[in-house]
């Protein structure tokens, strides 16, 4: 799919909270959430229309005029060699012991998990031993994901991640800006190593020259505009599926149709019929919060809280064939899925890639 692609790179820690309520005191602490889709979304919005960045929800006619089409991201860069490079959440299949990387258990082994979800999935991954690799900590690059879409192949997870975790310490303050004493708390910032980005595709909308900074990770805080650079690499799809075996890859947090874990089957498909869920690896769930920012008063409305699958999150599919695979593979790869409101879906909700898996590999 063709778009231009922004990248924001920050240029100060970035410190976004899950929404989540905390009590303040000694011991209290708000830990951190990465870049949501809705809040990469917010800031492109308010590159093209600095008026209404949540434009898109409150006036859904803004969609592929004022705002881009659909907004695919955020997605980490880091600049290498003269451009951006992507990197990818290492799949919540892949467990670490020592220096070494496995699968998790494959589809038709026996479950260590007990659940009862046999209707929906015959076997959800579990790591007997307590050292799967945490979502979003280990990233691989382009070239590595591409390796295990294809071929099932383990990389080492890059040695240099693209930040560290910051605590800083605050303290709460009345309406009338004065100290509440003794309400300390520490805050949770990611600090980016150098280069280190996230970067969106920007589908449709009207052709606005972007640049400058933009408001981004939290308050007082902003970030470069990169604007109109060159088109971040994707692993592609594989060319055939074997027996209809597909995966799909999540690379932004999904919030699927009832707020569940999985996405809908059925649209996968399109017009054929819709493949069965065989396995899934999902990790733990996202807390996402969207609001929309009043710039006049400071204030939130058309506030929420959903629950998410995280990116890395892998489900393993059977197509009736090779061919139904291998179609919806050329129809969804690199695009965003059926969300639980379409506006997630084109805020960069549900954005997948596909690959292909072996049966007890």
């Amino acid at each position: 799919m063709t778009g231009r692609w922004v990248v924001l790179e920050p240029l100060d820690t970035v410190a976004v909270r899950d929404g989540r309520g905390f009590d303040m005191g000694f011991d209290a602490a708000a830990h951190l959430a990465l870049p949501s889709p809705a809040t990469f979304a917010g800031a492109i919005g308010a590159l093209y229309d600095p008026a209404a960045p949540g434009l898109a929800r409150a006036d859904p006619s803004a969609v592929g005029t004022r705002l881009p089409s659909e907004v695919h991201g955020p997605i980490t860069v880091r600049h290498r060699s003269g451009r951006w490079q992507a990197l990818f959440p290492v799949p919540h299949d892949v467990t670490s012991s020592g220096r070494e990387l496995s699968r998790l258990e494959p589809p038709g082994g026996k479950p260590s998990l007990q659940h009862d979800l046999d209707g929906e999935v015959e076997v959800l991954f579990t790591d007997r031993s307590g050292a799967a690799v945490p979502g979003e900590d280990h990233w691989w690059d382009a070239g590595q994901l591409a390796d295990y879409l294809h071929e099932g192949m383990l990389s080492d997870p890059l040695p240099t991640p693209p930040w560290r975790v910051e605590r800083r310490v605050g303290i709460a303050r009345e309406e009338a800006r004065t100290v509440t004493e003794g309400m300390f708390y520490s805050a949770e910032h990611l600090r980016p190593g150098p280069g280190v980005g996230f970067a969106g595709r920007c589908v449709g909308g009207p052709p606005k020259s972007l640049g400058g900074t933009v408001a981004f990770g939290g308050e007082g805080r902003r970030a470069e505009v990169h604007g109109d650079v060159p088109g971040i690499e994707f692993p592609a799809a594989p060319e055939d599926f074997d027996g209809g075996r597909l995966l799909l890859y999540l690379a932004t947090p999904a919030v699927f149709p009832g707020s569940g874990w999985r996405p809908e089957l059925a649209p996968l498909a399109g017009d054929g019929e819709p493949p069965r869920l065989v396995a899934a690896a999902v990790g733990a769930t996202r807390v996402i919060t969207t609001g929309t920012a009043d710039r006049r008063s400071g204030a939130f409305r058309n506030g929420r809280i959903m629950w998410a699958a995280p990116a890395g999150a892998v489900y393993y599919l059977r197509f009736p064939g090779a061919d139904a695979a291998k179609a919806a593979a050329e129809r969804i790869h690199g695009t965003t899925i059926k969300q639980a409101e379409d506006w997630m879906r084109t805020a960069g909700f549900g954005l997948v890639l596909t690959g292909r898996w072996t049966e007890g590999s």
